[in-house]
């Protein structure tokens, strides 16, 4: 009986054990299978994503080849950008004496006799550059003056450019286009020398000008927040119940930002070098790869092809008239915001209107003459401290005191129960009765303590108002005094302000 009830057990614990075993592969496999399954998903998802790019190029291709064979019939347009690139290489190679392009022309396309015309003027044919550029203009007088001026400027003839410049460059709108802010960024750096210099702040000038007043004090208002809501770096070191007061906090404050201010004007008025306006053929290109008005739509649906077939992306490359932001944006964020000298020098000197009305406000707070007097609250108390003092701290410490008066009769009661329990625990021991003697004994105990307790409390009570009083007479000679610090500081700051402030005025005239 013994050895089959071992033999049954010995079973049990192997069927055990195994059983253990399965569930363990099974938690194995189980778990394998999920991280093959997530594999496979992500496998899954790529090969969709790659499916789909592969899809979305090959349509484009197919596109493109469409497009191809229709750009084919403009054959001349094609042989007219190739040589204006070509043309336009080897003015950026440093080439003076470039011969006529021979090209047959295209009608309606301004881009051959721009090229021609550019040729010309390089070459100091004069009568050519006047055939061909009065040509081109008539066809197209944006790209043709665009073209001569930027051309003019690759091949290193700035001064040339300078006439076609103003006619690229006319009066500007409220927004600027990519090729406009370019010119603006090159002239403010000095590439067309100080005619382009003059030329843009005239524009942006005008601008301002013509502006109604209202947009006017609003465009102000803007510049003014860019100056003044910046935060300073000045920590205030003044006691925690004055911090509150903007007439004592505020005048630091402000004349840190002026001298902020001024430090920013001067150095972007400082001189800069003159900048060679290297992205131009980049820009050139662009216009140059438009094609024809007939073609036109064709070769920008074709580029966007290409680059979904390079790259499987859909950007576009930005037009040479895209919008670039609105122009007074651009300007503040020039003075504020970017760090390129020469732009930033241009916008100092436009918006130095704003810059000085922003300038005379940093200068009224930070001058403004601080409080004679103060109200505050000390240790829950409303007290106005002046420079002298406070003439309300008198009573305010009798305050104090009245509040830390404790009264005496509930110590007199104290020692009154105290002595009948005497008189008490005399006629028990008189008459011989112990039990009552004990609640006598008792009682005076009790009369003793309460009296002595209310005698320490009302000790305890005149120190802490002793203690009150003089703390509050401490910090109210310290508010005292900072107020008459601050005084003193403000005829110190007043000096620096001014200066500063004139300072600001003397660069920006």
């Amino acid at each position: 009986m013994s050895d089959d009830w071992w033999i049954d057990y010995r079973q049990n614990r192997r069927i055990e054990e195994l059983q253990g075993e399965v569930q363990a592969a099974y938690g194995y496999a189980a778990s394998r299978s999920r991280a093959l399954q997530s594999r496979l998903s992500q496998v899954q998802g790529s090969l969709e994503r790659r499916l789909d790019r592969l899809a979305t190029s090959f349509d484009a291709f197919v596109e493109l080849s469409d497009i191809r064979l229709e750009l084919a019939v403009f054959d001349r347009e094609a042989t007219v950008r190739h040589r204006a690139r070509r043309l336009l290489m080897g003015l950026a190679r440093g080439a003076s004496d470039p011969p006529p392009l021979g090209l047959d022309d295209c009608p309606g396309y301004w881009l051959k006799p721009a090229a021609e015309g550019l040729s010309a003027l390089v070459r100091g044919d004069d009568s050519a550059a006047e055939k061909y550029t009065a040509e081109a203009i008539e066809r197209d007088e944006d790209r043709t003056t665009l073209f001569l001026t930027l051309g003019l400027a690759t091949a290193g003839r700035y001064s040339e450019a300078v006439p076609w410049l103003s006619r690229t460059l006319p009066a500007l709108g409220a927004t600027v286009t990519t090729v406009q802010r370019q010119l603006w960024i090159a002239c403010a750096d000095g590439a067309f020398g100080e005619p382009g210099r003059a030329h843009i702040e005239r524009r942006l000038t005008e601008v301002l000008d013509e502006m109604p007043p209202e947009a006017a004090d609003q465009h102000g208002e803007r510049w003014r927040q860019a100056v003044v809501g910046r935060p300073g770096k000045t920590r205030s070191s003044l006691p925690r119940e004055l911090q509150n007061q903007a007439g004592l906090t505020e005048p630091p404050v402000m004349a840190e930002r002026l001298a902020a201010l001024r430090a920013k004007i001067e150095e972007a008025l400082q001189p800069v070098d003159a900048a060679p306006a290297a992205d131009f053929v980049s820009l050139l290109t662009t216009l140059v790869d438009e094609g024809g008005p007939e073609e036109r739509a064709l070769v920008a649906r074709a580029r966007e092809l290409r680059q979904i077939i390079e790259s499987g992306g859909t950007e576009q490359q930005v037009a040479w008239d895209a919008p670039a932001g609105e122009t007074l944006d651009l300007l503040r964020g020039d003075m504020f915001e970017r760090s390129a000298p020469g732009a930033r020098a241009l916008a100092a000197k436009v918006g130095g209107r704003w810059l000085r009305s922003a300038t005379d406000a940093l200068a009224r707070k930070a001058t403004a003459r601080p409080p004679e007097a103060v109200d505050v609250r000390l240790y829950g108390r409303p007290l106005r401290v002046g420079l002298e003092g406070s003439a309300d701290l008198a009573a305010a410490q009798e305050d104090i005191e009245r509040a830390a008066e404790v009264s005496p009769t509930g110590e007199r009661l104290g020692i009154a129960v105290a002595l009948a329990g005497v008189v008490v625990l005399v006629l028990t021991i008189a008459a011989g009765l112990p039990a009552l003697a004990v609640v006598a004994a008792v009682v005076i105990l009790v009369g003793a303590s309460v009296a002595i307790k209310l005698r320490l409390d009302q000790r305890r009570a005149r120190e802490a108002a002793g203690h009150d009083k003089e703390r509050l007479a401490a910090q109210a000679k310290n508010i005292a005094e900072t107020l008459k610090n601050c005084h003193i500081v403000h005829r110190k700051l007043t000096e620096t302000v001014e200066a500063d402030r004139q300072a600001i005025l003397t660069v920006l005239t």
